[in-house]
Order: C-alpha cells, then sequence, then structure tokens
C-alpha cells in the first residue's frame, strides 16, 4: 500500500488553490522550510501543520507524533482556553507552567504565551495598554504585515489568532478606540460567516464575537444592528447547544430592546436570560446585568423584570 505524505497532501491543496509556496508559509515558517515540508524532507510540528491546513481552508486528519513538551503544552493550552470560556482570566499560574515546559518555544508557542500575557494585563484590567502591545506583537508573528485597523487581509485565521484579535478589539475599545474596535469585530463577523469552517469550530468563535459586537453598537445607538447581530449569536446558541453564552446575548437584545422603548418584549427577553443565568448557577453574571440593569433603567424597572419569576437567592 502506498501512503500520502502530509507534505503531498499541502502541495496538492496548496496548488488547488491556486497559493504559491511563499504565500501559503508568509509568517508561518521560512520558503525553504516549506519546500522541505512537500518533498517529504521535513516534517511539521503539530502546530505548524494546523495553521498551513487553515491557509489553505481544509483539515485532514493526521497522525503527527509529539514530543513530551508539545503534548504538556497542548494540555495546557486546552485548560487555558476553558478558563477563559468560563470568564476565568487568572491563568497566570497556567502560564508559567506552559513557558516552563521547555527552554524554549516555537513561534506558534511563543504566539500562544504572548497571548495568556495579554489576557492577565487586559481582561483583569491591570495595564490594557501593554495588553495592547502583546497582542500585536503576538499577531505579527503569523501575520507579519497587520497593523491596528487594517483590512484583515488573511481571510482564514488560526484559532488563537482569532482569539488575540478579538482582545485586540476588546482592549481598543476600553481604551476609547471604539470606532476602530467595531471595525476589527466586524471582520471577524464577516470572516466567520463568509467561509465554511468546521461547524463546533464555528459555535466556539461566534457567540463571543457576536456579544460584543451587538453589544457595542448597543451603546453606539446602532439598535438596528445590534438587534441583528444578537439574534445571529442566539440563533447560533439555540444550533449548538451554547447555552452559557446565549443568556449573555439575550440580555444584549433585551438591553437594546429596551432603549427602543420595546419594554413588554425587553421584559420578557430579559427574564429568559436572567433565568439562564439562574439556572447555571452563573451568579458572578447575573449580579454583573442585574447591576447593570438598575444603573441603566433604574430599581422600578428592575422590580419589574424580576417580579415573581426570579429566585431569591439569586436577587
Amino acid at each position: 500500500m502506498e501512503y500520502i505524505q502530509a507534505g503531498q497532501i499541502i502541495r496538492e491543496l496548496r496548488k488547488r488553490r491556486g497559493m504559491s509556496q511563499e504565500e501559503l508559509c508568509e509568517g508561518l515558517c521560512e520558503p525553504p522550510t516549506m519546500s522541505k515540508i512537500e518533498k517529504g524532507r521535513q516534517y511539521p510540528s503539530k502546530k505548524l501543520l494546523d495553521a498551513l491546513f487553515v491557509r489553505l481552508q481544509d483539515h485532514v486528519e493526521l497522525q503527527v507524533p509529539l514530543s513530551a513538551e508539545e503534548f504538556n503544552r497542548a494540555r495546557i493550552e486546552r485548560e487555558i482556553f476553558s478558563r477563559l470560556a468560563n470568564r476565568d482570566y487568572d491563568v497566570s499560574d497556567l502560564a508559567e507552567q506552559y513557558r516552563a515546559c521547555s527552554a524554549s518555544m516555537n513561534k506558534h508557542e511563543q504566539q500562544f504565551y504572548l497571548l495568556t500575557l495579554a489576557v492577565q494585563h487586559g481582561q483583569t484590567g491591570a495595564d490594557r495598554s501593554a495588553a495592547l502591545r502583546e497582542l500585536e506583537d503576538a499577531i505579527r508573528l503569523t501575520i507579519p504585515k497587520y497593523k491596528v485597523g487594517s483590512v484583515i487581509d488573511s481571510a482564514i485565521l488560526t484559532s488563537v489568532e482569532f482569539v488575540i484579535l478579538n482582545n485586540i478589539a476588546i482592549n481598543l475599545w476600553f481604551l476609547q478606540e471604539r470606532d476602530t474596535a467595531i471595525e476589527i469585530m466586524e471582520q471577524l463577523y464577516n470572516i466567520l460567516n463568509s467561509y465554511d469552517m468546521d461547524r463546533e469550530e464555528y459555535a466556539r468563535r461566534l457567540p463571543p464575537v457576536t456579544f460584543n459586537l451587538s453589544m457595542w453598537l448597543g451603546i453606539k445607538e446602532s439598535y438596528a444592528q445590534s438587534l441583528y447581530i444578537a439574534d445571529k449569536g442566539i440563533q447560533c446558541c439555540m444550533q449548538y447547544g451554547k447555552y452559557s453564552a446565549l443568556a449573555d446575548l439575550l440580555y444584549n437584545k433585551g438591553f437594546t430592546l429596551f432603549c427602543l422603548g420595546k419594554n413588554d418584549e425587553g421584559r420578557d427577553v430579559m427574564r429568559r436570560a436572567f433565568m439562564l443565568m439562574y439556572a447555571s448557577g452563573n451568579k458572578k453574571s447575573f449580579d454583573a446585568f442585574k447591576g447593570d440593569m438598575i444603573k441603566t433603567f433604574g430599581d422600578d424597572v428592575w422590580a419589574d423584570l424580576k417580579g415573581n419569576t426570579i429566585p431569591d437567592e439569586m436577587q
């Protein structure tokens, strides 16, 4: 039996896409390395292989040998992403474990490590300017020509690149660069809806993008757009069972409806959001959104909203 090597698959997919080796590997590896990979003289690391398939808009399941360091780093990455998905941004312990796995890191590992540092500085509110610098350094490791505010010309992004750009937008928003933040988030939203990616990957990426974008558009009083984006996120959550993100998006939708004076509809949507937070035991989000609701619309609106439907222990 004749086996097809990874390099052969990459070369065939690259030619189908009409890409040169230089276009495919820009920011990922050097052209001589790409040539060796395609000729079967060098096997790519798991991270490089995944990044190449993302650029090629395809995915082939290949058994890739992992060193002990690569295996440990992959395990830590999964744990970090799990914490971030649950809004636990204190990942300093895991970042140190990640760095200590070996004496050196390849480009893709450096990129992920910079992301974890930026999360510490940005999402915890410690230093958003430092976080933005780290995120810019991280994204330029694999997209060298990227400049904040420029059009993202790399139409297909790896999971890490996508998270980096999402966090760049978030930090710009809090640094009052709000128009630029919205532009970046809109680009990410359009990328997600322009390409046929893995459905599970799509379901992970879309909810946080639609949550931030719908919230920011609402703050900018672009209410029709805010509702449209929130509904797209809600549809995704319902279809793929992303119920923790569903509560957040329902809150955004309800908030925007209140801003439009559609109080009865807004109240019904808000109640669903708060009941989902209660059902999932997410008191942190419950308290944060409750405070936001009272601050914006007052105690009377909250009293009417909660009625007899929200359990006392969550009030």
